[in-house]
C-alpha cells in the first residue's frame, strides 16, 4: 500500500475532524431517528474528541452546532466526511470533498451496485480516485474505532452506551446483521477494538481494513463475516501478515448454497465465489473458519481473553484434560474431542493415585476426571484436582464442565475457576450446561475474570480445536522462518 493510501487510512481510523453531509435532527414516521440524525448522535454520544461539522443547506444549527451549507464552507481541515444523502446527491457532495482536500469518505447511502446502479458507483469511484479520496462503501453502516471513541455509524447499535472496548476487530460486509452481532457480542462481554462494515467495497475492501489493522496494537484478534472476497491475492496477503504478527483471523463466509450466493449478490452487489475454494484457502493459510455464524464472536472472544495471559503463538491444545462432577457430560466431551481430532489421554498412574487423595473414593480419575457431586464436601478437592491435571506435561489445555450448579455453589465455581485460569499457564475453557438463572453471580464472575464460557460442549471443544490449529500454524511459521 502506498504512503498516500496508508495516510488516508490512518486519517480514516483516527480523524481529527469529521463532517456529516446530510446531518439532521429529526425522526422518521415510525419515530426512529433519521439516518443523518443517527450519524450525529453516535458521533457526539460516544465522545468523539475531534471537530464535528454538520452539513445541511436547509438547517442553521444541529445539536447546538452551526450547520454549514457545504463541505467547502467549513473553516478548517476535514479528514473524513460521512455522506448520508440520497445516492444521486453523492457525486456533487464528493466534488465538494475533493475541493476541500478531504482524505476519506464514508458513503452510507444505498442505491448503487447493490440496486443495479453499477454505473453510478463506478462514477463515484472514478471521482474519488482522481481526488485521492478513499471510499468506505457505498451502502455501508459505517465503522467504529472503540479506543479512539470514533463512532461513525448510522446503526442503532450506537444506542448501546458505553461501548465495550477490547481486542477484537470485527469486519463485516453486512451492516444490519453486523450491528446486531456487535450488540449481542457486547452483551456477551466481547470487547472490540474496531467494527468495520465494508458495504459494496467499491474502493476499500475487507482485505484493506485487515491489512491496515494488523499494525494496530489494539486489534489482537480478527473476526470476519464475509459474503465475498473481491481480491483473493490481496486478501491472502493480508491474512499472511496477520499470521506472521501472531494475530488470529476467524472467518464466517455466507453463500455456501446457490440461494445464499444469490442473496449476497443482491445485498452488496458481490460475487460470492466458490465456497469450497474459500474453505481450501482457509486451510492453506491458517484462517479459522466457522460454519455457524453464532460461533464467530464467542470464538474471537476466546482468543482475545486467553491471549491476555498466554502467548498463543506457542500454545497447543491437542491433549485435553477434562474435569466435571458429571460422568454423563464427561462422555459427551470425550466424544466431541474425538470427532475433531483432539486427544483425551489417560493420566499417568502416579497422577491418578495422587488425584484419589482429592476426590471421593468412587470418583473416576483416568481422564475425563469425574469428581462426582460429592466433591462439594471438600473445600479444596475440586481446585486441587484441576491444578494437578493441568500441571501434567501430557495435558495441553483444560475443559471444565459445570452442570447443575445453583448459588452459592455457582459462585464457588466462578471464584475458584477464575483463580485457576490465572495461575495454570494453559488454556482453560468452561462449558456451563446448567440453568444460567441459577448462577446469576457465578457465571458473571467468570466473565469478569475473562474465562471463556460456552453453553454447549461442542462449542468449547471447537474452540479448543481452533486454538490447536492456530498454535500449529504458528509453529510451522516459526520453523519456516528459522529455515530461511
Amino acid at each position: 500500500m502506498s504512503a498516500i493510501a496508508t495516510g488516508a487510512l490512518g486519517a480514516l481510523f483516527k480523524p481529527r475532524s469529521v463532517a456529516v453531509v446530510g446531518a439532521s435532527r429529526g425522526s422518521t414516521a415510525t419515530g426512529a431517528p433519521k439516518l443523518g440524525t443517527a450519524a450525529m448522535q453516535n458521533l457526539l454520544g460516544h465522545g468523539f474528541a475531534g471537530a464535528v461539522y454538520p452539513v445541511n443547506p436547509r438547517e442553521s444549527e444541529i445539536f447546538g452546532r452551526p450547520c454549514l451549507p457545504s463541505v467547502r464552507a467549513i473553516d478548517g481541515e476535514v479528514d473524513v466526511v460521512l455522506l448520508v444523502v440520497p445516492a444521486a446527491a453523492c457525486l456533487e457532495a464528493l466534488r465538494d470533498c475533493a475541493a476541500k482536500g478531504v482524505k476519506a469518505a464514508i458513503v452510507m447511502s444505498s442505491g448503487f451496485a447493490e440496486a443495479g446502479h453499477a454505473d453510478l458507483q463506478n462514477e463515484l469511484l472514478t471521482l474519488a480516485r482522481s481526488a485521492g479520496i478513499r471510499l468506505v462503501g457505498p451502502n455501508t453502516a459505517g465503522f467504529v474505532d472503540f479506543h479512539h471513541r470514533f463512532a461513525a455509524t448510522i446503526s442503532m447499535v450506537g444506542d448501546m452506551k458505553p461501548f465495550v472496548a477490547g481486542g477484537v476487530a470485527f469486519i463485516t460486509q453486512s451492516g444490519a446483521l453486523g450491528g446486531s452481532m456487535l450488540g449481542r457480542g457486547m452483551e456477551q462481554s466481547v470487547g472490540f477494538s474496531h467494527w468495520v462494515t465494508t458495504g459494496n467495497q467499491a474502493d476499500l475492501s475487507a482485505a484493506d481494513y485487515l491489512d491496515h489493522l494488523v499494525d494496530d496494537p489494539q486489534a489482537r484478534v480478527f473476526a470476519l463475516f464475509l459474503e465475498s472476497v473481491s481480491d483473493p491475492p490481496r486478501f491472502i496477503a493480508a491474512c499472511r501478515r496477520a499470521a506472521r504478527a501472531g494475530k488470529p483471523v476467524i472467518v464466517y463466509k455466507s453463500g455456501a448454497s446457490a440461494v445464499g450466493a444469490a442473496s449476497s449478490a443482491s445485498h452488496t452487489g458481490a460475487l460470492a465465489g466458490s465456497h469450497r475454494m474459500f474453505s481450501a484457502l482457509c486451510r492453506q493459510h491458517g484462517l479459522v473458519q466457522v460454519d455457524d455464524l453464532a460461533d464467530l464472536l464467542p470464538l474471537a472472544r476466546t482468543f482475545a481473553w486467553l491471549g491476555e495471559r498466554l502467548d498463543l503463538r506457542h500454545q497447543r491444545a491437542r491433549r485435553i484434560g477434562i474435569v466435571s462432577a458429571s460422568g454423563g457430560i464427561c462422555g459427551v466431551a470425550a466424544d466431541e474431542c474425538d470427532l475433531v481430532g483432539l486427544q483425551v489421554p489417560e493420566l499417568p498412574a502416579a497422577l491418578q493415585e495422587r488425584l484419589r487423595g482429592f476426590v471421593p473414593e468412587f470418583a473416576s480419575v483416568r481422564n475425563p476426571v469425574d469428581v462426582t457431586g460429592q466433591i462439594r464436601s471438600s473445600a479444596t478437592g475440586y481446585q486441587d484436582t484441576v491444578r494437578a491435571v493441568l500441571a501434567d506435561d501430557n495435558i495441553d489445555a483444560g475443559l471444565l464442565l459445570v452442570t447443575m450448579a445453583a448459588e452459592p455453589r455457582a459462585s464457588f465455581y466462578g471464584r475458584e475457576i477464575g483463580r485457576l485460569a490465572a495461575e495454570v499457564g494453559k488454556p482453560l475453557l468452561v462449558t456451563w450446561a446448567g440453568p444460567l438463572s441459577l448462577a446469576a453471580l457465578g457465571v458473571p464472575m467468570l466473565g469478569a475474570a475473562h474465562v471463556p464460557v460456552f453453553e454447549s460442549v461442542r462449542g468449547a471443544v471447537r474452540a479448543l480445536r481452533a486454538l490447536e490449529d492456530f498454535g500449529a500454524l504458528q509453529q510451522r511459521l516459526g520453523l519456516q522462518e528459522g529455515a530461511a
